[in-house]
């Protein structure tokens, strides 16, 4: 297996951390309206690490995290990459953590309660996968995630921590930043580690409504939002940004789904004074620099020496110089070059891609290709729709129909909202795209990372 090209090569992360002290009482991470300084950062970690022999925590161990963020979090992973340990960021909101654990090979858990006090528990687990043994005996340390698991069983993805760290050498744009996007998806730690690196300043969320990121950018000042474009129609939903002063707000950026044009013009009419970008990354190589055409404009450039792009029969393919090592319950996706293919079906344009959506949630009605957010942005538009969901379903005759899973704005008879939607979308789309099927529900349709359930 090849090293990445890495001028601090293996002692890169301690580079990493010295940085981390060097900054001293520069404001590292706000949380409930109480600010931590670097050096606090840097102290801390080294606590823990002094708490490893009482935890039975040994250098290169498999270690399960299942946690939100949190200064003493965030310091616990500093701690254990300096450690030389594997980190299995375990999603918090699963309720079976035995399959994750399993995959992960994880040898011990760390699992934090809301008030901030933590458990661990210790397993049989052997390390054999060849993967994490190739990690242990470069004495590396790195991180396990999972994807969602909305195309099958989660996948296990291992990150060497050196090769993901490669990109933020250059990171030098200080902002107040929110940590939306969760501890246990690669976004997260993307924000997590850019941010460290620039040295900027995290805000930790308590909550993730609209109403509370709302009020949290108005307390601290918080420059950059991290987001997705399903949080961000919620946010319109809530009108919460019409009660607070949000004026702080630099950058807004979104990804992990396709954003409707209804959406991210509303966006854009609202922040006026903020750039409104768009990122592209998955599980398996994190997101690269990205480049928008404008604002309000859905065309996007993958801007980075690290990240090379392909098209093939318009599905896009990445190569990565902080690609994963590869998945440990599932075969290797990478060719033989290192190229991986996202399954996202895209437009091309002299350079400028218009991601148009996953391929496996295209929906084919006979012949036809139907993209969930296209609809999706039609029905929006709609006062009487709080949300919507578009997906495929089989269909005896076309291939699939398509489905619209609405949560309405307001008290409604099923009837007369299926009458509504279907008349709208009679006006603004092809007959071959209006929704044969229309659902009610007042359930939630996104995910705990805010992406839409199409599955």
């Amino acid at each position: 297996m090849k090293e990445p090209k890495n001028k601090f090569n293996i002692v890169f992360f301690e580079d990493f951390m010295n940085t981390v002290r060097s900054r001293g009482t520069d404001n590292a991470l706000v949380q409930n309206g109480k600010n931590h300084s670097y050096g606090d950062l840097a102290k801390a970690a080294a606590q823990w690490q002094e708490r490893f022999s009482s935890l039975n925590i040994v250098q290169g161990m498999v270690v399960g995290l299942k946690t939100d963020y949190s200064f003493e979090s965030i310091s616990l992973v500093l701690g254990l990459l300096k450690n030389k340990n594997i980190v299995a960021l375990i999603p918090e909101s699963i309720q079976d953590e035995t399959p994750y654990i399993e995959d992960g090979q994880v040898q011990l858990i760390i699992r934090f309660s809301k008030d901030g006090k933590f458990s661990s528990e210790k397993f049989d687990a052997k390390v054999e996968h060849p993967l994490l043994r190739y990690l242990q005996e470069r004495g590396k340390g790195g991180f396990i995630i999972y994807s969602s698991g909305s195309t099958g069983k989660p996948k296990a993805i291992l990150h060497d921590i050196e090769r993901f760290l490669t990109k933020f050498q250059s990171a030098s744009k200080r902002f107040r930043t929110v940590l939306f996007l969760l501890f246990d998806h690669i976004a997260g730690l993307d924000t997590l580690f850019y941010t460290l690196s620039s040295g900027g300043t995290t805000v930790i969320p308590g909550e993730r409504s609209p109403e509370a990121i709302c009020q949290l950018i108005e307390a601290t000042g918080a420059e950059v939002l991290p987001t997705s474009p399903t949080f961000l129609n919620l946010v319109l939903l809530s009108q919460a940004y019409e009660k607070l002063d949000l004026s702080s707000l630099k950058i807004i950026t979104y990804g992990s789904e396709p954003m409707s044009r209804f959406t991210l013009d509303r966006i854009t009419e609202i922040f006026p004074n903020a750039r409104i970008i768009q990122k592209y990354g998955t599980s398996e190589f994190g997101s690269p620099h990205t480049k928008s055409m404008s604002d309000n404009n859905l065309w996007v450039k993958l801007d980075s020496d690290q990240f090379k792009v392909k098209i093939i029969e318009n599905i896009m393919w990445i190569k990565a110089q902080t690609a994963m090592l590869g998945y440990l319950n599932a075969p290797n996706p990478m060719d033989k070059e290192g190229w991986i293919c996202t399954g996202d079906e895209v437009e091309e344009k002299d350079g400028w891609l218009k991601i148009l959506g996953r391929l496996s949630d295209i929906i084919n009605v006979g012949g036809e290709k139907v993209y969930p957010a296209e609809v999706e942005s039609v029905i929006s538009r709609l006062d009487i729709v709080k949300d919507v969901l578009v997906k495929g379903e089989k269909h005896p005759f076309l291939g699939q129909c398509v489905t619209a899973i609405v949560v309405p704005n307001i008290e409604i008879e099923p009837a007369r909202m299926r009458k509504e939607v279907k008349s709208y979308c009679k006006k603004h789309l092809q007959s071959y795209k209006v929704p044969t099927k229309i659902e009610l529900t007042c359930e939630d349709i996104t995910s705990p990372r805010h992406k839409k359930i199409r599955r």
